[in-house]
Parts: structure tokens; C-alpha cells; sequence
């Protein structure tokens, strides 16, 4: 059989490892909190995806008060208002009509000189009037090293994936747009959309990982995965995996459906098994045909690699380490 992996068993701890000392545990308990993954925070926009990775250690109260309106779905709908080419992109206060939503939370203490520098990629809060204590919902990305802005805007984190999305949004055209009484200057002509703002503790199942994935390991083994929603519901995104492999020879098909939350960074689902002879995919086998083989869990590092781990009654545990071979069309992993 190709392609899969059995689990073993873990074994009880040694006398020795019984008699690491106090101090020993503490570093080792040290380094598990320094190893734990920083919060992200997944911009879904209309000209691509901006995950943005966090810094609460430098900027714990800043962070807690931008993922607080994260949470809030403060940022569902808002726009990218402001573009200065070579310098930022703003969002965070009006909708696509300019029309300007009010915070519900209070200013934020500000935190800069913490270390963290207005450089390309970062993220800091926008103020009113130059205060540094006046930060709420607006925020701005950099697009060049800006370091008269270090002293006064807290910066709490950078861009991990969507530097594209970013350069995309830089170069919009923009002018002057007048709302009313109210002139906005540096306004972009088609301002982009934030579908989406939501918090993960990881990489993001993201609609960019539709396609088709290979495991390296083995000949002919690979995913196919789709990203969608549910047409006969608005509950929100699907997974549906199928599963190409061997089994002593013979070809398995397997496939999946589960729905989940946008943010989660990983997914475990039940897979099931064609019973019968290798199936026609010009006409699906019966339902009843199919039986429950175990399940499958997903997760990502970025646009192109990833883990597709199962576990079984019948065949065991595995994991499949897999690259992609093809991409949603529009998306280009090489520029994120």
C-alpha cells in the first residue's frame, strides 16, 4: 500500500526524564510561550487577500484593541478610503460610500518607540489631530520606510501574506472625492472592499487554496480541493476535498464535505469511501454506496504548501505533505 503511515504509540516517561530539575522545566516552559504562533488577523479584500500578523508583545494594548473591533465585524464592508502612492493605504472608517462608521470602543493608550518602525509591510494606527492617544479604527499600512512617524503611530505588526494585494491597492488611482460637505483628498477612483475581517491563530483556509494538490511523496497520490459556499444556505464557507490514492494496487477514491468558519487555520472532516468498483466520474455512485473511511485534517503554511493529515480504523494514521499544482484563476503565489 502507497501512501499511507501508521501511528505508534507513545511510550511512558523514562526515570531520567523524571528527574530534570525545576529549572529545567522552566525553560522549557519558556520556550513553549515563546513558540506560541502570534495572533493574525485575515483582511479578505476584493483585489486579494492581506493577513496581517500581530505583535502583542510589543503592542499588547493596541493589538487587543484592533482585534476586540476585528471581532466586533467592525471592518466587514469598510474600504480602503485613502491611497498615497509610496507612502500608505488607509481603511478602517468609511464605507464605499464615504459615509463614516462610528467606533463603539474608546481610544486606545498609544504605544510607540516600542521598537516596531513605520517600514514597507508594517501596520500602525491612524490618529486625529497628531495625538498619540486618539487611535480607534483607522489604520494604515506603509508602503515605504516612514520614520517621522515613529515617535507619534503605534505600529503592532506587519504584513505576513498579501504584499501583492498591498502593491495592487498602492498604485490605484486616486483624487479628490467630495461626500457632502466633506472633501477627502487622496481618495481612490474604485476604493477596495474588505468582504471580511477575521482573526486566526494560524494560516487561514482562504478561498486562494481551491485547486489541486500533490503529495510528493508517492506517484498518483493527491487532493483536489474546493473552497465554496453552501448555494442552499448563507451559513457560510464549505470545504469539499476529494482524495486520490492506492491500495495495494488497486485505485481508492475518497471525498469530504465540511463547513467552518472563516479564520480557522485548520479542518477535520469525515471522509468517505467508494465500496464498490472504481467509480464512473462521469456518473457519481449512489449515496448508500458509500461508506465512512475516517477522517482528514487540513492545514496550510502560505498559498503553496501544506498538510493533509487522516486518520483510520483501517489503514492507520498519516500525514501527507503537500505543494500545490494548480491555482484559482487571478491568484499568483509567487508575488504574496
Amino acid at each position: 500500500m502507497v501512501g499511507y503511515a501508521v501511528a505508534f504509540p507513545h511510550h511512558e516517561l523514562s526515570i531520567a526524564m523524571r528527574l530534570f530539575t525545576v529549572p529545567c522545566l522552566l525553560l522549557v516552559l519558556s520556550f513553549s510561550s515563546v513558540a506560541a504562533e502570534p495572533p493574525r488577523v485575515w483582511f479578505d479584500t476584493d483585489l486579494g487577500p492581506i493577513l496581517i500578523r500581530l505583535d502583542p508583545e510589543r503592542a499588547p494594548q493596541t493589538v487587543e484593541h484592533f482585534i476586540g473591533h476585528v471581532e466586533d465585524g467592525f471592518y466587514d464592508g469598510l474600504v480602503f478610503h485613502r491611497v498615497v502612492p509610496g507612502f500608505v493605504i488607509q481603511a478602517g472608517g468609511r464605507d464605499e460610500n464615504f459615509a463614516r462608521r462610528d467606533a463603539q470602543r474608546p481610544p486606545v493608550q498609544g504605544e510607540p518607540g516600542n521598537g516596531l518602525l513605520n517600514r514597507p509591510g508594517k501596520i500602525a494606527l491612524a490618529l486625529s489631530g497628531g495625538n498619540p492617544n486618539s487611535g480607534r479604527t483607522e489604520f494604515f499600512i506603509n508602503l515605504a520606510n516612514s520614520p517621522h512617524l515613529d515617535d507619534t503611530f503605534t505600529v503592532f505588526g506587519e504584513v505576513e501574506f498579501g504584499q501583492e494585494t498591498v502593491r495592487r491597492i498602492g498604485s490605484l488611482r486616486s483624487s479628490s472625492k467630495l461626500v457632502g460637505a466633506q472633501v477627502f483628498e487622496q481618495a481612490p477612483v474604485s476604493p477596495p472592499r474588505i468582504r471580511r475581517a477575521v482573526v486566526s491563530d494560524g494560516f487561514p483556509l482562504m478561498p486562494l487554496h481551491t485547486g489541486s494538490w500533490f503529495n510528493q511523496a508517492t506517484a498518483g497520490s493527491g487532493f483536489n480541493l474546493e473552497i465554496t459556499n453552501d448555494a442552499s444556505t448563507e451559513s457560510g464557507p464549505l470545504a469539499v476535498v476529494y482524495w486520490y490514492d492506492f491500495n495495494q494496487g488497486e485505485p481508492i477514491w475518497m471525498t469530504g464535505i465540511a463547513a467552518f468558519e472563516y479564520g480557522v487555520s485548520e479542518l477535520t472532516m469525515d471522509l468517505l469511501h467508494y465500496a464498490g468498483n472504481v467509480a464512473d466520474f462521469r456518473l457519481p455512485p449512489p449515496v448508500a454506496e458509500f461508506e465512512v473511511w475516517g477522517t482528514l485534517t487540513i492545514r496550510f503554511h502560505g498559498c503553496t504548501s501544506g498538510e493533509f493529515s487522516w486518520d483510520s480504523p483501517e489503514f492507520g494514521s498519516g500525514q501527507a505533505d503537500v505543494v500545490r499544482l494548480t491555482l484559482p484563476e487571478g491568484v499568483n503565489c509567487a508575488d504574496q
